[in-house]
């Protein structure tokens, strides 16, 4: 485009016009301020001399007159001089098409960067908000995570001590069991069941059925201490009264003896029931 067109002879008038437009309002309001601030002036009055002359009758030479007396001049009372009109705001000249244009055009690229910056402000406080929803997400998985983690460690940890200790039980039964049997076919322990048996027989009535050389097999069942939980007759020359009287006395004889050694003990006793011999 050449800038030394008619376009820009036309732009260089226009603000020449313009110039000279708001230099004859700056001057005019300049008068108006200097004309309002500016006393008004007295009006002055002038002093009259003036000489009466009186004729009379007489040929007597009339008298020199008096100087009449000068008036001093009176000020008028000032009034209230009234504000001058204020003048009316001078208009800006209509834009041009197409400052207009470049107007509107300016607007709506100012109203499309503000929406643009609301709408990435509100992009960045969702994506804000995502990754707070996010972290708390993966905080919650992970501390779900180690409490699985712990919880199966403890289990783990229950699981070995619930095994050592049944092994530890197993290996003390094992070894008590072996401690008993080897016990149990010794001297002691058939002193033992002699001294259950003689108090079983103390404790025995004798039904008038029994016949001599009552021979019968007695099963008991014990706890710690001695104390009879259970009797079963086995084989027994016996009818039914001898072996209700038998199973009575072991009853009566509770709690059995125990014995010196521990290892010997058994829940389970097993010994033969003649008290005649």
């Amino acid at each position: 485009m050449n800038p030394s067109g008619p376009g820009s002879a036309r732009r260089w008038l226009a603000v020449l016009f313009s110039i000279i437009v708001h230099g004859a309002i700056v001057a005019a309001l300049a008068w108006s301020w200097w004309w309002w601030r500016a006393p008004p002036r007295a009006p002055e009055q002038l002093a009259i001399e003036a000489t009466v002359i009186m004729e009379r009758a007489t040929s007597v030479a009339p008298a020199p007159p008096a100087a009449a007396p000068t008036a001093a001049p009176v000020e008028p009372p000032s009034e209230p001089q009234p504000k001058p009109p204020t003048p009316p705001p001078a208009k800006a000249p209509a834009p041009s098409p197409r400052e207009a244009a470049a107007q509107r055009e300016q607007a709506a690229a100012q109203a499309e960067a503000k929406r643009a910056a609301e709408q990435a402000r509100r992009e960045q406080e969702q994506r804000a908000e995502a990754a707070r929803l996010k972290a708390q997400a993966e905080e919650a998985e992970r501390q779900k995570q180690e409490a699985a983690t712990r919880a199966a460690d403890q289990e783990a940890q229950r699981v070995a001590k619930d095994k050592a200790r049944r092994e530890a039980e197993l290996r003390a039964q094992l070894a008590a069991e072996e401690r008993s049997n080897a016990a149990r076919g010794s001297a002691e322990a058939a002193a033992w069941l002699a001294l259950i048996r003689d108090r079983v027989t103390r404790n025995w009535i004798r039904p008038p059925s029994a016949r001599p050389g009552v021979n019968c097999e007695v099963h008991v069942t014990q706890v710690p201490g001695g104390v009879v939980t259970g009797v079963q007759i086995g084989s027994c020359n016996g009818d039914a009264a001898v072996r209700e009287s038998i199973e009575a006395a072991v009853y009566r004889s509770s709690p059995l003896p125990t014995p010196s050694n521990p290892d010997l003990f058994d829940r389970s006793l097993k010994f033969n029931f003649h008290p005649d011999e």
